[in-house]
């Protein structure tokens, strides 16, 4: 059926929105039938669809002869209206005027057939009437809502109703006797050429004639008018043609929507853009025209750094008002000839036609990348952008579209991953990095069902006491013969979207260690596990947490969930929340990577934190480097002053601890202690006194 009805809905019922339309197979059962078709019929879908036509009939023989005429499959196309005598459910019959089209699938196979109904019983009557009663037709013609107008065999007008007055713009009186294509005057709506007139092929045929689709008919004053209509012989006794009738109606209302669908089936409803539908068309073309010019052109891949933030902070709707300002700037770079798609969210495309080569098309992208970076100000509120562009070069990178995008997407990408706010053509090199971050993504994929993760923890050690006080649990990842770090594959699933679970699996595996130490009369003390961001936007997240504790029987207070300084700085309120009913349960908060954001403090005052954990980086180049003294010793104090603990990570030399425990930094953890261990290793270091004997640097 879908195939049925996307072919019809698409080709036929814009232009038969007001007739009864159903959709058959070959053997003429009832597909889809439009609601027009059961407010004629009174027949309801259900009892309509997969029946044959032939309950619509009012008599059986016609039935047949439509089949052996027009509907069966070898049968030849013939768009000409019909008229035939149908039945309502009521019994009641009527005549319809019908005019049935094959559907044919992609291949070209004629896969079955539409068919329009008008009900035209009130004209069959009209033209009765004319026969009989001129006069009481006349006044008929008056009052009916399609504008009529009657010729004689000359094809000179002797009638025009009241609503062909209007749209002609002749009076009656006035056109009497003009040649019919003086008074209907109609051109091609699209070349505005003239067009063929319906009467006179009525009147040399003696059938029904229909005007061609996109029809204009032009009025005495001026006035343009978008028409349907049907040109009728009109035959005495003995079946000799005397005049035609013509009926038509005004659909100018009718077009207007049809256009208006077109255009938002091609456009971004926010933007004005051309859509992704629109932009494919377009880049199909562009490589058809570079094709048989020999020139070269440029796809780019537009992507807004962190727009997320924007509609975080600012809300959804004036970061709307940002995107259609920016689709407008960026149509501002370019030419008239290039093309700027929006592709959704925070995406646009634009093809740079005809440069010359990649310098031209570099420069190109630096000024769409500088009009993105300009302030938008909007209701007085201000907001600075990047973007980062992936390029694609026409026949270099590739000489078809599905090449082209994917090759724009994959330098793209590598622009975010090399930090964003660039721009970047394509390279092979970028090629193979994305053909491997593919295998380890599909491996991964693999990896919790085949129990590949393990963790691994390594003590926190309270440098005054001189033994562990708390352990942080590792993620590795058993690959074949080797563990493979977090570094090798968590970017990796995190663009795939399987952090989330690989997440929900180390915070389980975590806890139930946790509980089988217990359970051996071991306490491990503070138990730190890392989250990812996406599982603090997780809106059952607080809930997994709360049902997961008490399913292990661990007290919130034995746990600490470590989240990086990024995930804090943007503020938004899901994460906000999250931390605040994971604070509420009693588990801890810390702080990894502190001093390595780009923001303020701010975000201190706006979350419940518990811990900062310095990064190693402010520690290799100890003590040497007196700038990162500084920065440790102000970490410190910020952290005293807050009442927050602290630990500092990537403890390796004895030189590190002694310069931290004379600033007053307590806890610490590195290979100076312990690698990261298996949890039967554990116990003993919260014994040991002091960095263990022989250490070494090797993992």
């Amino acid at each position: 059926m879908d195939s049925f009805e996307s072919v019809f809905e698409h080709q036929f019922i814009l232009q038969a929105m007001e007739d009864a339309v159903i959709a058959t197979d070959l053997e003429r059962h009832v597909l889809w039938a439009n609601p027009a078709f059961s407010k004629l019929f009174q027949f309801s879908s259900e009892e309509t669809i997969g029946k044959t036509t032939a309950f619509l009939y009012a008599d059986p023989s016609d039935y047949e002869t439509q089949g052996r005429i027009r509907y069966h499959a070898s049968a030849p196309s013939d768009p000409r209206p019909y008229e035939v005598l149908y039945r309502r459910k009521d019994g009641q019959t009527f005549w319809g005027e019908a005019r049935g089209a094959t559907i044919t699938n992609d291949a070209g196979d004629r896969i079955g057939f539409t068919v329009a109904i008008r009900d035209i019983t009130r004209r069959r009557q009209l033209m009765r009437d004319l026969r009989h009663e001129k006069e009481q037709w006349f006044v008929t013609l008056k009052s009916i809502g399609d504008a009529v107008i009657t010729t004689d065999e000359n094809s000179r007008v002797t009638y025009v109703n009241p609503i062909a007055e209007e749209l002609t713009g002749w009076q009656s009186g006035e056109a009497h006797g003009l040649p019919i294509g003086q008074v209907f005057h109609i051109v091609n709506e699209y070349t505005r050429t003239r067009a063929s007139n319906p009467v006179e092929r009525a009147l040399r045929d003696g059938t029904i004639v229909g005007l061609a689709n996109h029809t204009l008919l032009l009025g005495r004053d001026g006035r343009e008018w978008s028409i349907e209509d049907s040109a009728a012989p009109i035959k005495d006794d003995e079946e000799t043609i005397r005049g035609c009738v013509i009926v038509f109606r005004d659909v100018s209302e009718k077009r207007r929507l049809e256009r208006q669908i077109a255009y938002q089936a091609t456009h971004d409803a926010l933007t004005g853009l051309p859509n992704r539908h629109l932009f494919q068309d377009r880049l199909v073309r562009t490589i058809a025209r570079a094709h048989r010019s020999g020139h070269s052109f440029a796809l780019l891949y537009i992507d807004i750094d962190h727009f997320k933030n924007v509609n975080d902070r600012l809300g959804h709707p004036f970061g709307d008002r940002v995107l259609v300002e920016l689709g407008q700037r960026l149509k501002g770079v370019v030419r008239e000839t290039d093309t700027v798609a929006r592709l959704g969210g925070d995406e646009f495309a634009v093809i740079l036609e005809e440069v010359s080569d990649r310098n031209e098309g570099m420069v190109l992208g630096r000024r769409l990348m500088h009009e993105a970076s300009l302030p938008f100000r909007i209701d007085e509120a201000r907001v600075d952008l990047t973007v980062s562009i992936g390029v694609a070069q026409y026949p270099e990178d590739g000489t078809d579209a599905t090449l082209l995008v994917k090759n724009a997407d994959i330098a793209l990408f590598h622009v975010k991953g090399d930090g964003r706010n660039s721009i970047q053509f394509f390279s092979e090199e970028m090629n193979r990095t994305v053909q491997k971050r593919i295998v380890i993504e599909n491996e991964l994929r693999e990896a919790l069902d085949r129990d590949e993760f393990f963790l691994l923890y390594q003590p926190i050690v309270d440098l005054e006491r001189g033994k562990a006080v708390g352990v942080e649990a590792l993620l590795r990842w058993r690959h074949g013969d080797e563990a493979r770090l977090p570094e090798e594959f968590v970017p990796v699933a995190e663009e795939a979207g399987l952090i989330v679970p690989v997440g929900r699996w180390v915070l389980e595996t975590a806890l139930r260690q946790t509980r089988r130490w217990l359970d051996q009369g071991f306490a491990p003390g503070r138990v730190t596990v890392n989250l990812a961001a996406k599982q603090l936007h997780s809106l059952e997240f607080a809930a997994f947490l709360e049902s997961l504790l008490a399913e292990t029987r661990v007290e919130a207070s034995l746990l600490e969930l470590e989240v990086t300084e990024g995930t804090l700085l943007h503020r938004d309120h899901q994460t906000r929340e999250t931390l605040s009913k994971i604070r509420e349960m009693g588990v801890r908060i810390s702080i990894d990577d502190f001093g390595t954001g780009y923001s303020s403090l701010n975000y201190l005052r706006h979350f419940p934190v518990d811990t900062l954990k310095i990064d190693r980086s402010f520690l290799t180049g100890f003590p040497s480097n007196h700038y990162d003294r500084a920065i440790v010793r102000a970490i410190l104090a910020l952290a005293k002053s807050l009442s927050l603990d602290v630990v500092a990570e990537g403890i390796e030399r004895e030189e590190q601890a002694r310069f931290l425990r004379d600033d007053g930094c307590v806890l610490v953890q590195g290979y100076l202690y312990s690698h990261p261990v298996s949890p039967d290793e554990i116990p003993p270091f919260f014994g040991r006194t002091g960095p263990r004997s022989g250490s070494s640097l090797r993992e």
